[in-house]
């Protein structure tokens, strides 16, 4: 037995003697097309649990055949069964008689491993709550023709996510009493899929469902179960996600959400930080004035002592257009110093930081940012930004890489799935990048802004959306905006001698400050 195994049988043990322990059942559905043996196999991986079902319920359009020998622990519920979620709610409705708390939906093909249902009494032995959660865990997934099988190492609970991946239902276990609820109630459409009755669930605040996550591996499910009918998905949170919003089939079963945009729409401040570098500047710009839709902006663009001739007569050039404005900042490069100077002189109610070597793809960039930004509990938004080759540079920053935070799913395609899909996700993140970040100029004044004494140039970004997070703000990264980022062009890089010794000196504060050596992120498997 595993250590974790152990551990959770030791819990399960303590548990029975003090009557603390919640049941649990298991579902499978057997559809007419699927193959018994392959089914006698998922029920069999239920049979062998370490903490064993109170019932396993089956059902199926039809007369079942070839399951395993004649098993108290076995239900075959005989009402005929044309999909998924009708055997479903025959099971919940089963268990509730029963007294049962959980069902834990398996689906054919895949299987679960021996301490699933253990992981799952332990936690939520240790956890104690009022309410009985909606539990998940992470997930091995077999490769083809091999032996080997990868690990979807899952974050913990995001909303935000869900309504972007279904990346629960595939291993999950769902309270009786609160999921029956949904198929019953008269004023609601019963949900058509798992995932849509997991939304419904834990969408409203009014429902009272937690969800929460379990650090075990709770499901073994076979080549490509996760990157499912997008279509199906996209449905399932048009039926259950919140009204209003824009809803459509993503890359890889992903779903793609868009908030309205509130009216009026806010203004906002994109600030441009730039020395020189003409070229990357007027690219820039001019994506930035004649490139973007969104309808309320100023450009303010805070200038680092520039001395070149062409920059000079170009910035008094754009100096016409009436959402310009030039600010002076004549002091040794700070970035934060002179991001938050301009900043003060910014009157939108957001604040667009955008690096100097952004170039704009696509006119609606601004929006998608907005749309995520105006959310309630929304600290920073950040952009998905790809290098000149279309490889990804940013998608949402990781702590603890190299010892403080760096960013996740770098050089991937853009059109690659990579782990999981999430380059293709909105969701939330510990951090994203200034190098085009969206954040109300509210939140950015409440934490102080960027650190213009300890962290001039480096991680200062990070740093930021740390104090969002600790003011109880999540931070996002949307792919639905898309930029190309000349990284460091225009400055170079942290690691070239001149800047070294900065560079270290910024990278022990910041780990001082936040323990960046030794944290784990939660949106990088807890």
């Amino acid at each position: 037995m595993s250590d974790a195994g152990s551990e959770d049988m030791s819990a399960i043990a303590a548990a029975r003697i003090s009557k603390g322990l919640h049941s649990f059942s298991v579902h499978i559905h057997i559809a007419n097309d699927d193959d018994c043996r392959v089914a006698r196999r998922a029920i069999e991986s239920a049979l062998g649990q370490s903490e064993k079902p109170v019932r396993i319920f089956v059902t199926a359009p039809r007369a079942m055949i070839g399951l395993p020998a004649a098993c108290d622990l076995i239900c075959i519920l005989q009402e005929p069964c044309q999909s998924r979620i009708a055997g479903l709610e025959l099971s919940l409705a089963a268990a509730e008689e029963l007294g049962i708390d959980y069902v834990v939906p398996l689906a054919v093909g895949a299987m679960l491993p021996r301490h699933s249902l253990a992981g799952y009494a332990a936690f939520n032995r240790e956890q104690r709550h009022e309410r009985l959660p909606i539990l998940f865990g992470d997930q091995l997934e077999d490769l083809t023709h091999s032996n080997a099988a990868i690990g979807w190492f899952k974050p913990l609970w995001d909303q935000r996510m869900m309504l972007s991946q279904d990346y629960i239902s595939s291993a999950c276990a769902l309270p009786v009493s609160p999921a029956r609820r949904f198929f019953i109630k008269k004023d609601v459409q019963a949900p058509t899929c798992i995932y849509e009755l997991i939304l419904l669930m834990s969408l409203p605040p009014d429902t009272g469902v937690s969800v929460e996550k379990v650090q075990r591996i709770t499901m073994r499910t076979v080549t490509g179960d996760w990157c499912t009918d997008g279509d199906a998905e996209s449905q399932a949170v048009q039926n259950a996600g919140p009204e209003n919003a824009l809803v459509s089939a993503g890359p890889f079963g992903t779903v793609q959400l868009r908030w309205p945009l509130p009216q009026p729409i806010p203004k906002v401040s994109i600030i441009v930080a730039t020395r020189d570098k003409l070229e990357l500047l007027q690219t820039c710009v001019e994506g930035v004035l004649f490139q973007t839709t969104y309808p309320d902006i100023e450009l303010i663009i805070a200038d680092n002592d520039s001395r070149e001739t062409a920059t000079l007569e170009y910035l008094d050039e754009i100096l016409k257009d009436p959402r310009v404005r030039v600010v002076r900042w004549p002091y040794p490069f700070n970035y934060s110093a002179i991001n938050n100077f301009a900043a003060g002189h910014a009157s939108g109610e957001y604040l667009c930081l955008l690096n100097n070597d952004i170039e704009v793809l696509e006119p609606q960039w601004l929006e998608e940012m907005v749309r995520e930004a105006v959310q309630p509990g929304v600290g920073a938004v950040g952009a998905r930004l790809l290098y000149p080759d279309r490889t990804i540079q940013h998608a949402g920053v990781a702590l603890g890489i190299g010892n403080a935070a760096g960013h996740a799913h770098r050089g991937l395609q853009e059109d690659e799935a990579g782990y999981f899909a999430q380059t293709h996700i909105v969701r939330g993140a510990s951090a994203v990048t200034a190098a085009c970040m969206l954040v109300a100029k509210r939140h950015f004044d409440a934490v102080g802004g960027l650190d213009e004494d300890a962290l001039a140039v480096a991680y200062n970004d990070v740093d930021l959306c740390l104090k969002l997070r600790m003011c109880g703000l999540v931070n996002i990264y949307t792919p639905l905006a898309t930029l190309i980022h000349h990284e460091s062009k225009s400055r170079g890089l942290d690691f070239a001698p001149e800047h070294l010794e900065r560079y270290m000196r910024e990278l022990a504060v910041f780990q001082q400050r936040w323990g960046a050596a030794e944290v784990v992120d939660p949106w990088h498997h807890p």
